[in-house]
């Protein structure tokens, strides 16, 4: 077991589940604690979660393509909280109407975020990184 922890959960106006019930398990079946806080997440409610949990990374779903609106100033709230060392990670379908993934990651990497998953199409990546950028948190 990992015990590492990691607060998840969807952003916004959004009320995908299905996604976020997968991510949570696959992140709890491969060792992580996860804290999920379900739909329709306002951004003060992760920075409350992970200053609680103490977690070492934060990962915000959003599949209404609506997220960038809601994530502006997120990572500024961490740093105001003391936790600029947080790693954030968003996931799911970033935009509205069809744009290369390139240019959505370039937009959400200003954002603030460490990685950027726009539409994947499993959780391998994802346990990749983490496993990457926590690798040396014990």
């Amino acid at each position: 077991m990992r015990n590492l922890r990691l607060v998840i959960g969807v952003i916004g106006n959004d009320i995908h589940v299905v996604a976020n019930r997968v991510l949570a398990r696959g992140l709890r079946q491969a060792g992580y604690v996860v804290c999920n806080l379900g739909v329709n997440t306002p951004p003060e409610d992760f920075v409350a979660a992970a200053l609680e949990h103490e977690a070492e990374c934060r990962i915000v779903s959003s599949l209404n393509g609506e997220g960038e609106g809601w994530l502006k100033g997120l990572r500024q709230s961490f740093n105001d909280a003391g936790r600029e060392d947080i790693l954030l990670y968003v996931g799911g379908n970033l935009a509205i109407g069809d744009h290369p993934e390139e240019q959505v990651n370039i937009r959400f990497r200003e954002l603030g975020f460490n990685r950027v998953y726009h539409r994947p199409s499993s959780l391998d990546l994802l346990l990749d990184n983490l496993e990457l950028d926590l690798g040396n948190v014990k």
